[in-house]
């Protein structure tokens, strides 16, 4: 018998790389799915922190059709087959639909009793369970596929609980249409998918595109961006991209090139739904092209706030900005809305060209009223509305403040009127603003676009949540809490009418009213 020793060699070679390398499994024994296209670099990060078990919490939020399936398939089909012997993994792989579902069960069935080259190397391994929701190998591995995350809730293979548990664009329109399911889809990932994992070793995956911007994916994207512009640690390690970069290159040139995403961005734009090209491609829920604001309205400044004389000013770049100081708050007061909604009190400045600076607010969600304190005066919990409005009134000399005024607000009133009674501060001027029967959207947008369109409106960076806000600024937003305070803080607030000394120290001063005579010529 002649044997080519160094073909079994490079047989070994290639399967032992397989064992190491998702993306090489994949060539080697899914070469229908992993050689149609030029693997891109992007697939490579996605394989490496798929094959890591030391990252419990992983999103892969990408563009449809770019491959997140495909590598979950692949990753599972590699774990399994290459489990050791006194081991035994326990996954579950939930998807949308059951149709999805029973198909991706199908596809590990098809490949465990079909794929030639899995038999070759691995033989035969379908066990005593083989069922459209449910498989059991021989070497004990298992595989739970559901269209329902609550589906999963108490499972448990002997002494184990899951391995890991995959959602597969779990998140789709049908589940998103209202807050209350929003709600719930978060609630199941946090309370009946991550306890159900092994404490220790079990990790989650999310593979998904953001359907709605108050989706789950969504919000990870946000809580991720903002953790990175606070440059803190981020419990999941996000991987997501744009099918178009930041460049004008395509995310995947041999698969999706520009001319073949142009034709999608036609589609959808000819079909009368624009704003889907960006959703399902460019993980922009509220697109660009159909965004009433965008970062192009956006001006930043740095600077701090003083107070000299009683004038108000803003150091910019070392001079003296004379300013007139407001405040703005949206309390969330419904008590159908308190856990969902914010209440957003603001600070902003106007200077003598009607410039607005926003230069701090504070952002809480389910805070009362007004806080409870103990005899000293200091606060047993939280801080209330009240306590904020007062607290920034004072600290920042502020002109006044504008409070949104409906039913649910009363309290707001009645309990700042108390207490500027208590402490005798009844220079603190508050203002009730009813917001009056326009809808809401178009409220905010005529009272801020001819500020935002006129570039006079200057943020600081750090404020993640006000410049979301704003770039995402629609009907189909999910928080409008701080964009609508900045529209309050602004409604009433004027410029000041401060002179400088043209001698001497140069001073900023009030000038004083001169008598005209009553005689008009």
């Amino acid at each position: 018998m002649n044997i080519n020793t160094q073909d079994v060699s490079q047989a070994e070679e290639v399967f032992q790389l397989a064992s190491k390398d998702l993306i090489s499994f994949g060539k080697l024994f899914l070469p229908d799915d992993f050689t149609r296209s030029e693997t891109p670099a992007f697939h490579y990060e996605m394989a490496d922190y798929i094959d890591d078990s030391e990252c419990k919490q992983l999103a892969i939020i990408l563009p449809r059709g770019h491959g997140k399936t495909v590598l979950t398939k692949a990753s599972i089909l590699k774990d399994f087959l290459f489990c050791p012997k006194d081991d035994m993994l326990f996954y579950a792989w939930v998807s949308a639909t059951q149709k999805l579902s029973v198909g991706n069960m199908d596809y590990i069935k098809h490949h465990l009793e079909f794929n030639e080259q899995i038999l070759y190397y691995f033989g035969k391994h379908r066990g005593r369970k083989w069922t459209e929701e449910d498989i059991e190998l021989k070497n004990g591995c298992k595989l739970i596929s559901k269209s329902n995350v609550a589906g999963i809730r108490g499972g448990a293979k002997l002494h184990k609980r899951y391995d890991l548990i995959i959602l597969d664009d779990f998140e789709h329109e049908a589940n998103t249409i209202t807050q209350d399911a929003r709600a719930k889809n978060a609630n199941l990932v946090t309370a009946v998918v991550y306890p159900a994992l092994e404490p220790h070793t079990g990790r989650l995956r999310v593979n998904g595109t953001p359907v709605h911007y108050d989706s789950f994916i969504n919000n990870l994207l946000i809580n991720y961006g903002r953790s990175q512009s606070d440059k803190k640690d981020f419990a999941w390690k996000v991987i997501t991209y744009k099918a178009i970069m930041p460049d004008g290159t395509p995310l995947w040139e041999s698969w999706f090139p520009i001319k073949k995403l142009e034709e999608k961005k036609k589609f959808y734009r000819d079909s009368a739904t624009p704003q889907k090209f960006f959703q399902e491609y460019m993980m922009e829920v509220q697109s660009l092209e159909d965004a009433l604001l965008t970062r192009e309205h956006i001006k930043f400044w740095k600077g701090r706030y003083e107070k000299k004389d009683e004038i108000n000013f803003l150091i910019i770049d070392g001079e003296e900005v004379p300013v007139n100081i407001f405040i703005g708050c949206d309390p969330a007061t419904d008590i159908d809305t308190k856990e969902s909604d914010f209440s957003v009190i603001m600070v902003i400045a106007i200077d003598s060209d009607n410039n607005l600076y926003v230069i701090e607010y504070e952002r809480h969600r389910s805070i009362p009223t007004i806080g409870a304190k103990d005899i000293d005066g200091n606060f047993l919990n939280k801080k209330g509305v009240v306590d904020y409005i007062i607290e920034l009134y004072e600290k920042y000399n502020a002109a006044s403040a504008t409070v949104e005024d409906v039913a649910m607000n009363r309290s707001i009133f009645q309990a700042l009127n108390d207490e500027r009674r208590r402490l005798n501060k009844f220079s603190i001027a508050v203002i009730p603003e009813k917001p009056g029967g326009r809808n809401k959207v178009n409220r905010i947008y005529s009272g801020l676009s001819g500020r935002f369109s006129m570039g006079t409106v200057h943020l600081r960076e750090n404020m993640f949540d006000l410049i979301n806000e704003i770039v995402t600024f629609g009907p189909r937003m999910a928080h409008d809490d701080t964009i609508e305070t900045l529209f309050y803080a602004q409604l009433h607030a004027y410029p000041p009418t401060m002179k400088q000394e043209e001698k001497g120290e140069r001073r900023w001063y009030r000038p004083k009213k001169q008598i005209k005579s009553w005689v008009v010529a």
